[in-house]
């Protein structure tokens, strides 16, 4: 089942200024593996070839502990508290792994990290960055 390989959305349908960054990621072909329980991610060779480069990104937190500070979460292309917005494509979503912890906000922040590309995921979760910077 073919899940991911998404075309950007027209300007004007997000809730904030988008950042034309997250385009880059649907470059991903994201499939899933019912029997295995997983999901799966095939790179391009333009995005393949971002794996382990640094890159900074603007989006939104979406707390993965239920603490209001934490150095874990999740960095999305769209507010998911916005009842308006069109939801997240598999593809618009990155895993954060901040350098110490950082208050939770409902306004954009920008990330800069390590990119990791996670072709099998059990999570959905096929993008990573680690030592990463909140601003």
């Amino acid at each position: 089942m073919t899940l991911g390989g998404t075309a950007p959305r027209p300007p004007g349908t997000l809730d904030h200024e988008d950042d034309l960054r997250w385009v880059f990621f649907h470059d991903a072909r994201v499939t899933a593996d019912e029997a295995k329980g997983e999901y799966n991610a095939a790179f391009s060779p333009s995005l393949s070839k971002m794996e382990g480069q640094s890159f900074s990104i603007t989006g939104y937190m979406l707390p993965i502990e239920t603490s209001t500070k934490s150095a874990h979460f999740v960095l999305t292309r769209r507010s998911a508290g916005c009842p308006f917005c069109p939801p997240n494509e598999p593809t618009e979503a990155i895993e954060i792994f901040a350098t110490g912890p950082v208050d939770y906000r409902q306004t954009p922040v920008t990330v800069e990290g390590r990119l990791h590309l996670i072709a099998r995921s059990e999570t959905g979760l096929f993008y990573r960055l680690d030592r990463a910077k909140v601003s």
